[in-house]
């Protein structure tokens, strides 16, 4: 008996067409089932299983082989739709390719796993091209196909169809929403994201079934675009619920979705605006920690966008991307100039020295030129308008998705966060600031024209040793109030420059903290061709002495570093009798600033005045108002803290602004004044 069979078998497979013109267009049924002897074996459907059958394929003359498997109880446990039609093959490895996660068309062998899905999702392109190849060969295995999965799909058609008529979806049924290739719509912290989809499953997260998107977005990482990957979670839920109520669902079931498209194209064409180094106000929430799950810090000032230089210094947070070129750029890169791990000078650049990360180098982003004295966003102007005009300009398509998020440093809060793009403003720089402050006219004059002569110069003048002495270094000491610390704004306003102010806060009492601390801010600034203001810098300056050491030891490393910088450097201070002399030889220019007198004094009120109308408000401060307000003898400080209280008094009475309210507001300072006066011998004798 056993023998007859196996002829048989042998007989059917020998008979069986091979050439894929003569194939059988049906679809042979099998099981898979455990026999008498506990193995499993293949037969076809219906039949009981007897022996095993160790010949060559018997079903590879049918365009399309199923097979039910079966558990040792008898139960179904997983089933496979073998495709043999080279045909077939062909269609789907030119529709679908690898573009379907966990599944290739473009091996010999395609055995596809139940569900469909990938089939399911692509059944329009199948049936397309089965409708404009009908009486072929080929056209008759995709019917073929068609038939057999217009069949398994009967049921799960329905109630698709059923829940899409009124935009409504199961979780059972979710995975139907998300085509490889597909734009999905969900949200960060409330602002809109769109990604393109790569694949979809079901899995645990944090013990709850989700249905995770894998999708791909377009990021920067500081020197080109590219795509960055990212995966969208659909909480597990029961029953029917809305479409657009999923935390991620298709863009095109949205209501508004010519609107949304426009909005985030625009987006994302600031984003792509924002490459290379950028000055930029903000005022909006921030994301300080790394990825999507740091803490909150809301920012409100000056901003530097520049993700090539938050890289150098937070490898770990860097953005990783795949190329639009990918291979195109591996050949640029190869052609380059190599990349070292220590310092050195090649081809005349400098490298600074940049530490691994594990078994990957990181490298420097930052070229310092021969001199030392670091590429800045001057001299790197024209090297990036060049650079620029060599990149592709992205489509629309590809500004929908690129991200929301960028890596920029806060000048007011001194620290690297994420900035949302739609948040980035253009600085609108007040270059009458300087013409505002109430200076003698021949310091003003000096300070402008030695600004301007450091921002503007090409001349090679150079101390005997290469990149040293060439920054400028400007001591402004004086009284508080009298616009030492405006000074250095101003310059930073019409010099339309970044400005990072320090304290001795900020760099620590620690010598080897504060040189960390000083070295980058002094790269950042030459970076950024920003202005430095170290205010109240009297620790650093004073005059050494024998017993102090870590003291003296914090002069000594402030002197070295300040041989060296190149950039733009203000040091304000009230206590210049401290000095220790060898800063003399290091300032380049000292402005004394001296107590404001009465015209000074009458000036500073009319600039605030003048500031408070500007804003749209009305005043009634008279001209012969501004002689009695010159006579109080205040401080700019006081002047101006007086005029916003008294403005914000006035504002809260619903009057307009007079003298007589102002009055009042200075006869509290004058009380404050005299208790301090009175009060402060009391302390000294108390502590003596």
């Amino acid at each position: 008996m056993f023998k007859s069979i196996n002829r048989a078998v042998k007989k059917l497979t020998e008979e069986a067409p091979q050439g894929n013109d003569e194939m059988i267009i049906k679809v042979k049924r099998l099981d898979s089932r455990y026999n008498w002897r506990g193995r499993q074996i293949i037969v076809d459907s219906g039949t009981v299983p007897t022996v095993e059958v160790n010949e060559r394929d018997p079903n590879g003359a049918y365009v399309l082989v199923h097979c039910k498997y079966y558990n040792q109880l008898g139960f179904l446990s997983r089933q496979t739709l073998d495709i043999k039609s080279l045909m077939l093959k062909k269609v789907l490895k030119n529709i679908i390719g690898d573009s379907y996660p966990g599944i290739s068309f473009t091996t010999k062998d395609v055995v596809l796993e139940y569900p469909l899905r990938s089939l399911w999702h692509y059944r329009d392109e199948i049936r397309y091209l089965a409708k404009e190849d009908k009486k072929s060969e080929k056209g008759r295995h995709l019917k073929l196909l068609l038939d057999f999965l217009d069949a398994e799909f009967a049921t799960l058609d329905k109630e698709y169809n059923n829940f899409m008529e009124q935009d409504m979806t199961t979780f059972e049924l979710m995975w139907t929403l998300f085509k490889p290739g597909e734009l999905i719509l969900t949200s960060f912290d409330g602002h809109p994201r769109v990604f393109e989809t790569k694949g979809y499953k079901e899995q645990q997260v944090c013990g709850s079934v989700c249905g995770v998107i894998d999708g791909t977005y377009i990021d920067y990482n500081g020197d080109e675009f590219g795509w960055a990957q990212k995966y969208v979670i659909n909480h597990e839920f029961e029953g029917p619920r809305k479409i657009v109520d999923l935390d991620a669902f298709p863009l095109k079931h949205h209501p508004r979705e010519k609107e949304v498209r426009a909005e985030l194209i625009s987006r994302g064409r600031k984003f792509e605006s924002l490459a290379g180094i950028h000055c930029m106000d903000y005022e909006g929430p921030t994301i300080s920690g790394a990825g999507h799950w740091g803490s909150k810090l809301f920012v409100n000032g000056r901003v530097m966008v520049d993700v090539k230089t938050h890289n150098h210094y937070n490898p770990n947070k860097q953005i990783s991307i795949t190329s639009f070129n990918a291979d195109k750029m591996k050949e640029f890169a190869d052609s380059q100039k190599p990349q070292f791990t220590t310092g050195g000078y090649v081809d005349g650049a400098y490298y600074e020295e940049v530490a691994s990360q594990g078994t990957n180098t990181v490298t420097m982003n930052v070229t310092l030129a021969t001199d030392g004295t670091g590429q800045d966003m001057k001299s790197a102007k024209k090297s990036k308008k060049e650079k620029m005009k060599a990149v592709e300009a992205m489509t629309d398509e590809q500004l929908l998705v690129c991200t929301s998020l960028i890596y920029g440093f806060a000048l007011n809060e001194k620290q690297w966060v994420q900035l949302f793009v739609e948040f980035i403003q253009p600085v609108s720089w007040n270059i009458k600031s300087f013409d505002q402050l109430v200076l003698p006219t021949s310091q003003k004059h000096l300070v402008k024209a030695l600004v301007e002569s450091h921002q503007n110069s090409n001349s090679n003048f150079d101390d005997f040793i290469a990149g040293k002495g060439r920054g400028l270094i400007c001591c402004l000491h004086g009284s508080p109030g009298c616009g030492k610390t405006m000074t250095a704004e101003s310059v930073a306003e019409f010099t339309r420059s970044p400005l990072y102010m320090i304290s001795a806060g900020d760099l620590g009492a620690d010598a080897a903290e504060m040189e960390k601390s000083l070295s980058q801010i002094l790269r950042l600034c030459t970076i950024w061709n920003a202005v430095l203001l170290l205010d109240e810098a009297d620790v650093f300056l004073e005059e050494r002495s024998l017993h102090d050491l870590n003291r003296n030891a914090l002069v000594s490393i402030f002197l070295r570093m300040l041989e060296y910088y190149s950039g733009i450097l203000f040091l304000t201070t009230n206590r210049v009798k401290t000095f220790d002399e060898a800063f003399q030889s290091r300032i380049h220019v000292a402005l004394r600033y001296r107590d404001l007198d009465k015209s000074a004094r009458e000036q500073v009120w009319r600039n605030f005045i003048q500031k408070i109308e500007d804003g749209g408000n009305t005043t009634a401060i008279r001209e012969v108002d501004y002689e009695f307000l010159g006579s109080v003898p205040l401080n700019g400080r006081q002047i101006k803290n007086a005029a916003r209280t008294a403005f914000s008094l006035a504002e809260n009475m619903g009057q307009t602004l007079t003298v007589d309210i102002i009055k009042s507001v200075l006869g509290i300072v004058e009380a404050f004044e005299k208790d301090f006066k009175e009060l402060k011998p009391a302390v000294k004798q108390i502590g003596a």
